[in-house]
This record gives structure tokens, sequence and C-alpha cells, in this order.
């Protein structure tokens, strides 16, 4: 493409209307415009069929840009490439580096695409180019899913916990901010494997899950973190009676037994908590205190929770 616009810059033999023809013909879409003028002149079959606009739709590059890109983020990253490139450089040709933008369509549906964009500064003309990556994207989204997902219950793995724990709680450190972590396992699921078969025992944490899920508040991130123990992050955390009211709620869930494979199974959950920052100040320090606190309730009265340390009033 770059050798293309470049040819047709310096041999006059090659008419703005061949060029037209040829662009045409091109399988990608592509626009073309005026940078002085901000006005699109042309789009290629390829990106009429694609998209579904045509250039009567599409006037200027500033309406397409707000038309076409419903995320604010990536609007004002296009708009920025464009104008930087335009108003820094004052003659050849510049490239505009490979963007992921995701376009409107004209019906509607989004397209996850890749955006190029090359600029003849001579002649005032800028050529953008896109190509359909919905696939890629899809295969990407699936994998991440694979990555930070529990197959089995659809809550986030223990992968997904320190992910989020790195990126949203450890920033606050040296912050007025608290967070618990709370580790919980099931009371009574050996025997429900051993009795009706790891299908039963299957069913009973998805059904834990569920529960666990309607437990907590928005905003909390329930995890299951193997075999049969979870966890959940209490991200902006007040006071130690919202701990208190998460065991509360939940012990409520599991009063009710659950049905597996024609049997009433009645589970129960034991819980362990530490703080963040009091207990400890690392993902893997807090999670070992939580760890301690839950084994300390195992061993001694099950069903019930206990924090790491008892935090002090503020």
């Amino acid at each position: 493409m770059k050798d293309l616009l470049d040819r047709a810059k310096k041999d006059s033999a090659m008419s703005y209307r061949n060029l037209h023809i040829i662009l045409d013909a091109i399988p990608t879409p592509l626009s073309w415009a005026s940078m002085s003028e901000r006005r699109i002149l042309f789009v290629n079959r390829a990106f009429r069929r694609t998209f579904g606009y045509h250039e009567s739709d599409l006037t200027t590059i500033d309406g397409w840009i707000e038309r076409a890109y419903p995320q604010a983020d990536q609007r004002e990253e296009v708009r920025l490439n464009w104008q930087n490139l335009w108003s820094t450089a004052h003659g050849g040709i510049s490239e505009i580096q490979p963007t992921e933008v995701t376009v409107l369509c004209a019906d509607g549906t989004l397209m996850a695409t890749q955006h190029r964009g090359i600029l003849l500064h001579d002649i005032d003309i800028a050529i953008a180019t896109f190509e359909d990556i919905s696939a890629r994207k899809l295969a990407e989204n699936m994998l991440q899913r694979i990555a930070s997902e529990d197959v089995l219950t659809g809550l986030a793995n223990r992968r997904a916990l320190q992910n989020h724990w790195e990126r949203e709680i450890a920033p606050r450190r040296g912050t007025p901010f608290m967070a618990a972590l709370l580790l919980i396992d099931l009371d009574g699921f050996k025997a429900v494997n051993d009795l009706y078969g790891h299908d039963a025992g299957d069913a009973v944490l998805i059904a834990f899950a569920a529960r666990l899920r309607e437990s907590v508040r928005i905003g909390d991130l329930v995890c299951r973190i193997g075999g049969d123990e979870f966890a959940v992050l209490l991200p902006d955390f007040q006071s130690p009676e919202q701990v208190e009211q998460l065991h509360d709620r939940l012990a409520a869930a599991l009063a009710r037994p659950i049905a597996v494979a024609g049997h009433a199974v009645d589970i129960g959950a034991s819980m362990g908590a530490a703080l963040f920052p009091q207990d400890a100040d690392t993902f893997e320090a807090v999670l070992k205190h939580a760890d301690e606190a839950l084994y300390r309730v195992k061993t001694s009265k099950k069903g019930e929770w206990q924090w790491y340390k008892i935090p002090q009033a503020a």
C-alpha cells in the first residue's frame, strides 16, 4: 500500500481516477480523506461491504470517528494519532501504527478491527485501512477465560484472584484503604464424593458457588481456588461486622439442603479471614494468614469463622 501511494505521489501518469479504481479493487476496507479539510472523499467496495456505510453517510473524519467508534478512549487515541502525524510532519509519507478499534457497523453490530493509516503530506491525502480481527479477538477472549475462570463453577480462579489483587489492591499500600480476604472450605464434602460419586460432588460445588455469589456484595470477587476451597475478596472493607454478616448470609443459604442424585445433601462451610494491610501487605502473606485462620476453625469448630488476628478498633 505504501509503495502504491508513493508511486501515485511521484508519478504524474497515475491519475486520482486510476488510483481510485485500484483502491476500490483492494479487498481491504479503506477510506480516503483530505486532512486539511478533514473530509472523507472516498471509501472502497470492501469498506462498504464490511461496515455497511457509503460516502454519503460519512462526510468528515471527525464525524466518522464520533459515529463509528463507540469507545471513548479509542476515539481519543485515533484522533491524537492522526493529528500528531499531520501537525508534526511537513512532507513525505507518514504511517500510523496498528491500533485496535471497535467499529460500530451500519446495522448496529460491533466489529473488532486493526486500524492503520498513511498520510501523504505533499498532496494532503490520508488513507485509513481496517482489518477484521473479530475471530482473533474471540479466540483471545476464550483463552483469557480459560486462564482466569474456573471451568466447573464459572467463578474466577486463583490466577484471576492474584491478578486482581496486584491490579486493584497492591497499589493501595500506604493509603487509608482496607481489604479482607476470606477462605471458605466446605464441611462434609468428601463424604458426598464417597457416597454418591464425583458427578454428585461437582453438582454440590456448582450449587455452592451459586449460593456464595448470592451472599456477597456487588464488587466482591468470588473465586474457587481449588478442590472444595473458595475465596472472597472484599475491597473497601469498612468493619469486621461485614465478615460476620457475610458468614451469616452464607450459613442461611446453606441451611437449605442441596439436591444431589435424588438425595438432599446438607453441606456446611468454615471460613478464615485476614486483613490487608493490617495482617500483611502482600497477596501471598494475606492468603497464608487466612488459611491459618481457616485451619484453626476446621480443627476446632467447623461451620464457624475466625480472623487471623482479631482486628483492633480504629
